[in-house]
């Protein structure tokens, strides 16, 4: 994969052509762990699966930051909330139609239906950013197996499914867990007190043996509040410090957008650690950051992470504070999917890490795809890093790796440009 880029920091362009490789169909080389496959993240209005979070330490106006940020010494004051969570459930039949062309290849008209029952969920609104409910559910085939094996085919008479509902009556969905949401259809009516309104959604595919398949969805779904389903707050105060030892520095006054753009805050997202915890990513404010979101059976990947110690030691020689934070998916195949606590210690065990590595439950990939493409025209891939600000606002990002010497770039002009303020 060939990369040619410029970079603008503080009036100061910043020039690199360097060849990066990433994985991107097929995983590479022998595993780490995990299978190879393709990040495919379509639009929710088909049925195969496809889918479509203490004090701050000063900015640095001078540049003058000290290595590393401080471990927190305390927990957060208060205590964790609950509300009412809502719970929704539908019931919905695909009918599925082919013109002659298709007919001939040996298809035939049919139909299957499913029920669904989920539960609100509030920690991942990253999978919808337009959402106002997300809820988390098992669909179960209840009619036409047999119908949708012909046509997908293997058939999970049960699976996870995420429905959203936005504002403004757009119904979102995926058939894939932790997967990102593709808008479906506007409802008429909205539901909300338990009352059952009619869904429906129409689209056409064109087949690979030939010929056409026009999907027709009808159905009806309903939401309610249901008073015994107590959730607790995503964002609650910490009781103590990190177990890991991490900072706790996020300075109370960012403001949450899931829009990735340069010279915006990057969304701040709760992961599990190393040790267990739920580690904020907005608590490494102040440090300048490189998300790396990396899958254990990537070579490029683990190519990145067995030279990131010297990286890290070769800038904070220098005094500048930075964190190498790895979003760890569960392998090139079901990377939405998040890691095992065993796979993100091996990770860490065998390259020598010491900056955070958690586990990723679909916040990277529903989040840097189009922001990745859009800014380098590249495909998706993996490693995907971004460099972050220590005001948490993005500078740049990118797809593949063949050394650090890029990022490091681009970090030392930023010191630099914040030193001539």
């Amino acid at each position: 994969m060939g990369w040619n880029g410029r970079w603008t920091i503080g009036g100061t362009v910043l020039v690199a052509a360097l060849p990066l490789a990433g994985c991107g169909g097929k995983g590479a080389d022998s595993g780490f762990l995990g299978g190879g496959g393709s990040l495919d993240d379509s639009s929710g209005g088909g049925d195969s699966g496809g889918a479509g979070d203490g004090g701050a330490a000063d900015s640095g106006d001078t540049g003058e930051l000290p290595p590393l940020q401080q471990a927190c010494a305390t927990g957060e004051d208060g205590e964790t909330t609950q509300v009412e969570g809502i719970r929704l459930s539908a019931e919905v039949t695909w009918s599925l139609s082919f013109d002659e062309e298709a007919a001939a290849a040996g298809y035939a008209d049919c139909a299957y239906s499913r029920t669904f029952e989920g539960e609100q969920v509030l920690d991942s609104d990253f999978l919808c950013p337009e959402c106002d409910l997300i809820v988390r559910g098992t669909a179960v085939m209840t009619e036409g197996a047999d119908c949708y094996e012909a046509v997908f085919g293997s058939v999970e008479e049960e699976r996870v499914e995420w429905w959203g509902v936005g504002a403004d009556g757009t119904l979102y969905r995926t058939g894939r867990d932790q997967g990102r949401l593709g808008d479906l259809t506007v409802l008429e009516t909205l539901s909300g007190d338990g009352t059952s309104v009619p869904v429906g959604w129409d689209s056409t595919y064109d087949l690979d043996s030939g010929g056409t398949m026009t999907l027709a969805a009808t159905g009806s779904l309903a939401w309610w509040t249901d008073p015994d389903l107590l959730l607790d707050d995503p964002w609650a105060p910490r009781a103590e410090p990190y177990a890991c030892g991490w900072e706790c520095e996020d300075p109370g006054d960012l403001e949450l957008d899931y829009t990735l753009a340069v010279g915006d805050v990057v969304p701040n997202v709760r992961l599990r650690d190393a040790c267990g915890e739920q580690v904020d990513l907005w608590d490494f404010y102040g440090s300048w950051l490189v998300l790396d979101s990396s899958q254990s059976d990537c070579g490029p990947c683990r190519s990145m992470a067995e030279a990131e110690p010297e990286f890290v030691n070769r800038m904070r020689a220098q005094g500048i504070p930075v964190r190498v934070i790895t979003l760890m998916g569960n392998g090139i195949s079901d990377s939405w999917s998040t890691p095992s606590e065993e796979l993100v210690a091996e990770w860490i065990d065998t390259y020598g890490l010491t900056d955070p590595v958690l586990a990723d439950r679909g916040y990277a990939t529903a989040l840097f795809p189009d922001f990745i493409e859009a800014t380098t025209g590249e495909s998706y891939g993996f490693p995907v890093w971004l460099i972050v600000d220590p005001e948490m606002r993005l500078v740049m990002g990118n797809v593949g790796y063949s050394s650090w010497d890029a990022m490091e770039a681009v970090i030392l002009d930023g010191v630099e440009a914040r030193r001539r303020r």
